[in-house]
């Protein structure tokens, strides 16, 4: 039994277990946002935050990432991470969670992509704050950056699969920050809509790549698009003939 598990036992008669392996669905919290949270909810908050911080000093342990991503991967079947924040969304709670903050994370860093754009929206929604030891304060920020060294490896390594399954995630990202501000973000939303343009040229969605590398120099006229749309625009929008004219 784990740590949390063995605190939460104690502490009440019965803790729900979570069957999600995701987080919830839009639909499913459009009807229970309003919940009031029950006394369990609000009693499990201190027990989880200590087995985050219990596994985060255990995985300063490790030096190899592949066993630091292993150990995250049991951490949060083994402590049921994800039960804890479909309870904590679906009550309607709202405060500084470092639980929510550092599962988020890790997700990024295991690539749980579906998992984390379904919790993308309450992270800017709830504003919660990303721990100090990253230098950016923006969750759409953080996981751009991830996203953004992933396609440029698959770009690279031209791994066709890869850059289907990474576009796609790009599609559903700028889905999920279609209303984003990016004033005072122009470089991160150009690097969000220059990169999803280079994956979708590269797998000749010429429409698409289009589209994305107009709203990159849109955002920031410095996103390195400039050459790219205008071989797009040759590709897609051929010229005009000659009008001739009368001697």
């Amino acid at each position: 039994m784990s740590l949390v598990k063995k605190s939460l036992a104690k502490a009440v008669s019965s803790v729900p277990n979570s069957t999600e392996k995701q987080a919830p669905t839009a639909a499913a919290t459009a009807t229970q946002a309003n919940a009031p949270a029950n006394n369990t909810e609000q009693s499990e908050y201190p027990f989880f935050a200590a087995a985050i911080e219990s596994d985060l000093a255990q995985l300063k342990t490790f030096t190899d990432i592949s066993d630091k991503a292993s150990y995250k991967s049991e951490a949060i079947k083994r402590n049921d991470y994800l039960g804890y924040i479909n309870r904590y969304r679906l009550s309607g709670q709202n405060h500084h969670n470092k639980v929510l903050a550092w599962v988020f994370i890790w997700l990024v860093d295991l690539k749980r992509w579906d998992a984390v754009l379904e919790l993308l929206p309450l992270m800017i929604e709830q504003k919660q704050p990303l721990p100090t030891v990253f230098n950016t304060k923006h969750w759409p920020a953080f996981v751009i950056d991830q996203l953004y060294d992933d396609a440029n490896y698959y770009l690279s390594e031209s791994k066709m699969q890869g850059l289907y399954d990474i576009g796609f995630t790009l599609r559903r990202l700028i889905y999920v920050v279609k209303n984003q501000d990016w004033s005072g973000l122009e470089v991160v939303g150009g690097k969000l809509y220059s990169i999803a343009a280079k994956v979708h040229k590269a797998q000749l969605n010429l429409g698409n790549a289009l589209y994305f590398a107009e709203m990159a120099q849109a955002i920031n006229d410095k996103a390195g698009v400039k050459t790219m749309l205008k071989e797009l625009q040759k590709m897609i929008k051929p010229a005009e003939p000659d009008q001739q004219t009368a001697d």
